[in-house]
């Protein structure tokens, strides 16, 4: 986590830098997935997780300015409430369900295989966010 001090600005710049926020949030989430998924797997513990910390946080800035892209200025506020609303809801539940899962399974490797799935999520979720805020340009435009 201390590692995410320096990925997330750093996925910031590089979002900036090269014009392509969703296609860095894309490839990073890959990364960390199949990272997560090979930290059970191998014995290279300390590697794999400073490389989840060094790359986990590079898709944050593109995926937290996904809400400010589609809400007008009127709106903004209450957006960015429920947002933040479910964006945090989601991070007291996941835990929950992934200790209990483990405790089920009787093994941690569940929890970060659910995680694994979770930022896996991440890329189609991002891609049909854009078709449909492409859509919504269209119309506007029309």
């Amino acid at each position: 986590m201390w590692l995410s001090v320096i990925s997330v600005p750093a996925g910031g710049y590089l979002a900036d830098r090269f014009k392509r926020p969703f296609v860095l949030a894309i490839v990073a989430s890959l990364v960390v997935a199949g990272l997560l998924a090979w930290l059970t797997r191998s014995d290279a513990v300390i590697t794999i997780l400073v490389l989840i910390g060094l790359i986990g946080g590079h898709p944050a800035g593109p995926i937290m300015s996904l809400t400010a892209r589609v809400l007008v200025r009127e709106t903004r506020a209450i957006g960015m409430g429920v947002f933040y609303t479910l964006f945090y809801a989601a991070m007291m539940l996941g835990p929950a369900v992934a200790g209990r899962l483990a405790k089920s399974a009787g093994t941690a490797a569940v929890a970060l295989d659910l995680g694994a799935l979770t930022v896996l999520a991440c890329p189609p979720l991002m891609w049909l966010f854009e078709r449909i805020v492409s859509v919504r340009h269209r119309r506007a435009r029309s």
